[in-house]
């Protein structure tokens, strides 16, 4: 898992979504949430950087083809430890680089009271291993 500090959420926010919920804390107080809590973005980022960091897609994802419908459930605060929960939905062969696999994973974004901040699916090009007998398609 991450744990998400204010100055994460700060800094995010100053760089990629400007808004005063995610970068003023006196802004963030009066608003709907209480507190500066981090944007959707951030939250995507995160997620992709738990799946890279857990040796799913190192290595094996060539491309990225799409990121699913985002659903942000609930904010991100401050403190809040997040841990990416990935599940293959679909594989198939590439029709036209058939060394290449498509893959449509289910991914999860939990806090660390198992509460889902964010739920997405992501479609990736994959490299498959073509060298054993198993891996070769059925004629």
């Amino acid at each position: 898992g991450l744990t998400i500090t204010e100055d994460a959420i700060i800094r995010f926010g100053i760089e990629w979504d400007f808004q005063p919920f995610h970068v003023d804390r006196v802004a963030a107080a009066g608003s709907i949430h209480g507190s500066v809590v981090a944007s959707g973005l951030h939250t995507l980022a995160v997620t992709m950087r738990l799946c890279v960091q857990s040796g799913l897609f190192t290595g094996t994802v060539v491309a990225g083809f799409e990121w699913g419908r985002i659903c942000l459930l609930r904010p991100v605060r401050p403190g809040d430890t997040l841990r990416a929960v990935v599940t293959v939905k679909s594989t198939r062969r590439s029709r036209s680089r058939p060394e290449l696999g498509i893959v449509k994973w289910g991914v999860l974004t939990l806090n660390q009271s198992d509460e889902v901040v964010l739920d997405t699916s992501a479609t990736n090009l994959i490299a498959t291993c073509r060298s054993t007998p198993s891996a070769r398609p059925a004629r």
